[in-house]
């Protein structure tokens, strides 16, 4: 609906209000055609002003409680408080001609009959009449619609159950692409975006900039970069231009490739969230008609071409004022402006995320403290909290899920009760039961605490990824600038055996991996043993055998006909690894199969056979 109507309608909702009080509430006083509607006119015109001043700048979803219309309460406030004070009584005065009555110690005293009147009977009424309805409505019927909504057992259970969550049996995380782990953080990105700002030679960096905020982490075309729109430096820049040039993109998997700048003529944006006016990118999408929601969650999108879009998500209460449903997703192109609405479940596949992840942190939030404990519950027993805010994950290229992990209520724990993997596109979560991992600041702590980190690299960007069957926490090591960071190292730690010396620290993601596969064979058959997914069994000859010497420990490195993986597996798993040749038939069984480095689970040469013999003759003294 447009707004001038809107600001139409809420002007006339006010001053009928406001009329009520002046005519049913002072029927005593002398009705004065001229001066009623001498007061009507300055109203209304006031009253417009700011009616549409709140819609053009607020942008109020009109959805909720009240159709969403509550915000007609605040020029209603300002109406009547000027009502009460007469604060435009004198120029209404001036019209009329009339004396002023002032309210002195002693009783009322005339002051002059040329000044203005500042008040009367009806104008008073006018005023106290608007302040019970914002009172009423404002107040007393706000509270009683968040009471009877969100407190008592049978509201709080019906909170905890709007996420659709489902318990997996199995406390394994799905396994994660290790071609596609994020290296860079938002502040690397940041950092580099920065540094090709002046690449083309047109001094952009004079006018434009990028956000540090802003970098967007997506897939296009399979593989993982961040995103950011250049913006205005200042509002002088915003005046002198109706477009910024265009945006950068980084590659999100390796810190080593330069940022792409796309500044083409199709790659311009029209539109970008804090823009001045009408330029702003949620005051465009509001004045097109999408009055009925809440527009969270702007989002920089680029389709697998590389042009860029907004997406933007329509939510709406259902339950009083809370409870966000996504009811529509807003598909905006950031270079004409077009606006595309789509149903959630036919959202472009290019388009990686519209649940917001405030939203989502919200629903977790009510799922942890009462889907199994009741609404009042000192004690804070069988409740859960997050114990982060979401984190997009890929555990591959092409199915980003928001990460939350779970921990009890108590502030002293530092540990999971399990892990939150929700769905980007739908109100859907699966909830795996991985209890005992490290969270919070113990993880950044531990692994910034490693020997190797000798000169104190801040860690950033950390993540938890299932890696050779394992939970695991990735994170970089940075050096902070006054621009952004830059990347130096990753480090890979176990997220149940969190311990700086655990950690391995190498430049290279592949050197970490190979460094974290033989950590976890040096632990042998114990609990650190990778784990999860189909058991592979093999009966296969052996092409070729190696060892190498890993501090007290020597890992086999072995490479067998008809498979695609190199094996490793340490004197733990069996006696006979230092005899095996080149040609000997042995089997053995794995899990899991990230890289081309996999680890053994079990282990026999059978070439080998070993068992009782002849009876031995001692040697004659």
């Amino acid at each position: 609906m447009n707004i001038f109507l809107l600001a139409l309608i809420g002007t006339l909702v006010v001053l009928t209000v406001l009329t009520i009080g002046r005519l049913g509430f002072a029927r005593r006083e002398k009705f004065v055609q001229r001066r009623f509607f001498t007061w009507f006119a300055w109203y209304f015109v006031i009253n417009y002003v700011l009616c549409f001043a709140i819609l053009y700048f607020a942008e109020p979803a009109l959805t909720g409680p009240f159709g969403g219309w509550q915000w007609v309460l605040w020029p209603l406030l300002i109406s009547s408080i000027a009502n009460l004070f007469a604060l435009v009584g004198p120029a209404m005065g001036m019209l009329e001609g009339t004396a002023t009555i002032s309210q002195g110690r002693y009783g009322s005293t005339p002051r002059s009959r040329n000044m203005p009147v500042n008040s009367s009977r009806g104008v008073i009424a006018a005023g106290i009449f608007g302040l019970i309805i914002v009172g009423v409505f404002g107040i007393a019927v706000t509270i009683l619609i968040s009471i009877f909504t969100t407190w008592f057992d049978v509201n709080a259970k019906v909170l905890a159950s709007i996420p659709n969550v489902k318990v997996q049996s199995s406390p394994q995380l799905p396994p994660t692409d290790a071609n596609h782990i994020v290296l860079v953080s938002d502040t690397v990105a940041a950092y580099k975006g920065q540094q090709v700002l002046g690449s083309n030679g047109q001094n952009l960096g004079s006018t434009y900039n990028f956000a540090p905020n802003s970098y967007t982490l997506q897939s296009i075309n399979h593989h993982l970069y961040y995103a950011a729109a250049l913006s205005y430096n200042n509002i002088f820049a915003n005046l002198n231009s109706r477009t910024t040039p265009g945006f950068v993109v980084v590659d999100a998997e390796d810190p080593q490739p330069v940022p792409q700048l796309h500044t083409g003529r199709d790659d311009t944006i029209a539109y970008l969230p804090g823009a001045l006016l009408n330029q702003d990118l949620l005051r465009h999408v509001y004045l097109g008609g999408y009055t009925y929601g809440r527009l969270l969650d702007p989002t920089l999108e680029l389709d697998d071409n590389f042009h860029p879009y907004w997406t933007i998500s329509l939510m709406q209460p259902i339950r009083g004022y809370v409870g966000d449903a996504l009811s529509e997703v807003l598909i905006v192109d950031a270079h004409t402006g077009v606006i595309r609405p789509y149903s959630p479940q036919n959202v472009p596949a290019w388009v990686d995320r519209v649940m917001p992840s405030d939203t989502v942190y919200q629903y977790l939030q009510w799922w942890g403290l009462y889907h199994a404990a009741p609404w009042f519950n000192p004690s804070g027993m069988g409740q859960q909290l997050p114990a982060s805010e979401p984190r997009l994950l890929y555990n591959n290229a092409d199915q980003p899920v928001w990460l939350i992990p779970m921990t009890s209520s108590s502030t002293n724990d530092n540990s999971s009760t399990g892990v939150f993997l929700f769905n980007t596109h739908k109100n859907e979560a699966d909830f795996y039961p991985l209890s005992g991992i490290g969270i919070g600041d113990n993880v950044r702590s531990t692994i910034q605490s490693t020997r190797a980190n000798i000169r104190g690299y801040a860690v950033d960007s950390i993540q938890l990824y299932q890696i050779y069957g394992t939970p695991t926490w990735v994170a970089i090591f940075v050096q902070s600038t006054d621009n952004g960071d830059i990347f130096q190292a990753v480090g890979l730690v176990d997220a149940r055996n969190l311990n700086g010396s655990n950690v391995q620290f190498e430049p290279t993601l592949g050197q970490a991996l190979q460094d974290y596969q033989q950590w976890l064979t040096q632990q042998g058959s114990g609990a650190n043993t990778p784990s999860g997914g189909v058991t592979q069994s093999v009966t296969a000859k052996v092409l070729r055998i190696s060892s190498v010497q890993q501090g007290t420990n020597t890992v086999y490195y072995i490479q067998v006909a008809g498979q695609k993986f190199i094996f490793t597996a340490n004197l733990s798993l069996s006696a006979k690894l230092p005899l095996v040749q080149p040609g000997d038939t042995v089997t053995f069984t794995y899990q899991g199969s990230s890289g081309e480095v996999v680890n053994l689970k079990t282990f026999d040469d059978l070439s080998i056979k070993l068992g009782a013999g002849g009876t031995l003759t001692p040697a004659k003294p």
